[in-house]
């Protein structure tokens, strides 16, 4: 298997045509049949299947084409690090962070970066933390910015800062407004992120740790949405303080969830084989302090 079938495989995938990727790629139709042949042939599976206006994945290609795009990746970055000292910051960055972190950092950390390293090809890309995480271990993303990620040997995790869990509401629960316990939590009606989301599985197991279980109301993963409903009156839900920041949020009640105290850490997240890349040990160094000083 070589890079330029990788290549050539990708170009095809993304126009959906042979003919506008031969165009693109300024080599023959026939060249490209018998790449995507051997890839086929080598990996015992079909990619591509044809219809009336081109080509579309087949399930196989389309598996095979995540994997694709990040050992591309990965090769541009290896070049990139053995290049000379003049070109080291330059290339291409992706960073990856949840929307709420997104909200929160993208205004103070992006227009840094795009100061420190202007001949780099910066990218952010928004996600829920699983999501992220899986791109981390494609090497899709040089690095991501997530909630409290598994251990894993193929990912480096470095630990930012710790917050506090907040139970949001458009009214104080109780007659503290400051702080609410979590067996109070537990009986009201939430609106929480599908699945294995790091702050709903830390509610849940604190919840049963106590013999409790959740009053779940709606599950909802879109943060600023479920403020939204929360507004209205729909519902309460569960966040760090860091999603509070910013102008244009609904005005919401936080109360610090206590009895017992609940956090969720936000961690920095590489791929534990990635390429030594100055552009990227630079910016996630860059990233990490910002926040840090941010947060902290």
């Amino acid at each position: 298997m070589e890079i330029s079938q990788i290549r050539h495989f990708v170009r095809i995938a993304e126009t959906g045509s042979y003919i506008k990727a031969a165009d693109l790629l300024d080599i023959g139709q026939s060249t490209l049949s018998r790449q995507v042949r051997a890839l086929e042939v080598e990996l015992r599976a079909s990619l591509f299947y044809r219809h009336g206006r081109g080509v579309l994945l087949t399930e196989a290609g389309k598996k095979f084409l995540e994997y694709a795009r990040g050992v591309l990746h990965l090769m541009d970055a290896a070049a990139l690090a053995v290049r000379d000292s003049e070109s080291a910051f330059s290339g291409q960055l992706v960073i990856g962070m949840t929307p709420s972190i997104g909200r929160a950092c993208i205004p103070s950390v992006l227009p840094t970066l795009v100061s420190l390293y202007p001949r780099a090809a910066i990218s952010v890309v928004e996600g829920l933390s699983g999501a992220l995480y899986d791109a981390v271990l494609l090497g899709q993303l040089d690095f991501a910015l997530l909630y409290n990620p598994a251990a894993s040997p193929n990912i480096k995790i470095t630990p930012i800062v710790s917050e506090p869990l907040y139970l949001i509401g458009a009214v104080p629960v109780g007659e503290d407004p400051e702080s609410v316990s979590l067996a109070a939590v537990a009986e009201l009606p939430l609106i929480l992120p599908h699945g294995n989301h790091s702050i709903r599985v830390a509610v849940e197991s604190a919840a049963a740790r106590l013999g409790l279980g959740v009053n779940l109301r709606l599950q909802v993963d879109s943060t600023y949405s479920t403020m939204e409903l929360v507004a209205q009156g729909m519902g309460h839900s569960i966040m760090p303080r860091l999603v509070g920041r910013g102008a244009g949020l609904p005005a919401l009640s936080w109360q610090k969830i206590e009895q017992p105290a609940l956090e969720t850490t936000l961690c920095m997240v590489l791929p534990a084989q990635q390429p030594s890349n100055p552009l990227v040990a630079a910016a996630a160094e860059e990233v990490r302090a910002r926040l840090t000083q941010l947060l902290g």
